[in-house]
């Protein structure tokens, strides 16, 4: 798999393999479209409103070209002539009217998305751009480049406004804050930038990566920013005081995407790695501290679950069953309704199993109430036959046959 974009509404995910594009439901895990370009794709990125994909494609013996998809049809709406040269990736701007395409060829344009027309040709960097991230208000975007600068430009006349100088190598990553008062830059050597795009100054200069700075992202409030780089770590960083404020190492490889998932009580970001590993990190922050735990993380390898009984399981979505089933997996996951009922009549039975650590009394009215107990789970046993309980109840049944 060479590129994937999770839909803006959540309910598609877009991968690009090998000749084609497919599109694939979040919820089942099927797939719902193939997208046939003939051709390698290397970038994909849905609208804001999920209605489209733009596509580029990066084969070393194809003609190069970018084309819109209609999600819907999956037919193509446009196909942007005149960037014959290697597109690196497409985005599209907030509200959908504009896309920038940039290359390795160090030359961005910028596209009407409606009508499928370049409105502008910018060639003003001198080596390979890196990244593009647009203003969260659509009306500039900023460019990262192998020439050590960060551009920032106008999208509506395709002027270039600012030329952030500073690095002394190439530039990574670029990304805007959220009032659009400041842009973090990393790099190739792992520092970052913070700058002040009303000063134009460089604001903060934070240390600590060692290599290739492969994603930037700020908070939704812009306090704080996370950095992933190929170090195979992930820094948290405080805007205000431009310190540290933690350290996530232990990675198995290179750290290549970060977001972050930002609750009203509860922050998160997750990580995705080289080598295929998704993690999801819990922040709490508490005056000068700032603790960062491993929530959840997939593991590393291939999903194998051939012969595997899943009869009974709790917790799963419907999406994990689905996918545990496509793997092989067999059975039943338990119903959480019946989960709940199998749970009382357990915690029920606790209560009588309790008493069974001393010998029974023989008494004719115990050896009754005894016999009946006996009767009941042997009823209940029957019926939960094949599942869990079944085998919780059997073990009850004979521990207290042992005791009479």
């Amino acid at each position: 798999m060479y590129c994937i974009a999770y839909s803006p509404g959540g309910d598609q995910i877009a991968t690009g393999d090998g000749f084609r594009i497919q599109l694939w439901c979040t919820e089942t895990g099927e797939c719902i479209d193939t997208l046939s370009r003939g051709d390698w794709p290397s970038a994909i990125a849905y609208s804001p409103h999920g209605n489209q994909l733009v596509c580029t494609n990066s084969g070393n013996h194809l003609p190069h070209k970018v084309q819109i998809f209609d999600v819907e049809s999956g037919t193509v709406v446009h196909t942007l002539t005149g960037d014959e040269l290697d597109a690196r990736g497409a985005v599209y701007s907030p509200n959908g009217s504009h896309i920038i395409t940039y290359t390795a060829q160090s030359t961005v344009r910028i596209w009407d998305a409606e009508k499928g027309v370049c409105n502008h040709l910018l060639t003003a960097h001198s080596d390979t751009i890196n990244n593009v991230a647009f203003s969260p208000q659509g009306d500039q975007f900023a460019t990262a480049s192998n020439d050590s600068t960060v551009r920032v430009w106008d999208v509506a006349t395709g002027e270039c406004r600012h030329i952030l100088v500073g690095h002394k190598d190439k530039v990574s990553f670029a990304a805007y804050s959220p009032r659009e008062e400041q842009i973090a830059s990393g790099s190739s050597n792992g520092l970052l930038r913070v700058w002040d795009l009303g000063a134009r100054t460089c604001h903060w200069i934070l240390t600590g990566h060692t290599e290739w700075i492969s994603r930037i992202e700020y908070s939704s409030r812009g306090d704080r920013i996370v950095s992933a780089s190929y170090d195979k770590s992930v820094r948290l960083w405080d805007v205000m005081s431009g310190q540290c404020r933690a350290v996530i190492q232990g990675f198995q490889d290179r750290v290549n995407y970060i977001s972050w998932i930002e609750g009203p009580s509860v922050t998160y970001f997750a990580t995705g790695c080289e080598d295929g590993v998704v993690g999801m990190w819990k922040v709490e922050t508490n005056d000068d501290r700032c603790d960062v735990s491993l929530h959840w993380a997939t593991m590393r390898g291939e999903l194998n679950v051939q012969n595997t009984n899943i009869q009974d399981v709790q917790g799963l979505s419907q999406l994990n069953k689905h996918l545990l089933a496509q793997c092989g997996a067999v059975g039943e996951p338990i119903h959480r309704l019946r989960l709940r009922e199998a749970g009382k009549k357990l915690t029920t039975m606790a209560s009588v199993v309790s008493k069974l650590g001393t010998p029974l009394d023989r008494t004719e009215g115990s050896a009754l109430t005894t016999s009946v107990l006996l009767k009941q789970l042997e009823q209940w046993s029957e019926q939960e036959k094949g599942t869990l309980c079944h085998d919780v109840v059997a073990s009850i049944v004979k521990i207290i046959h042992g005791q009479q």
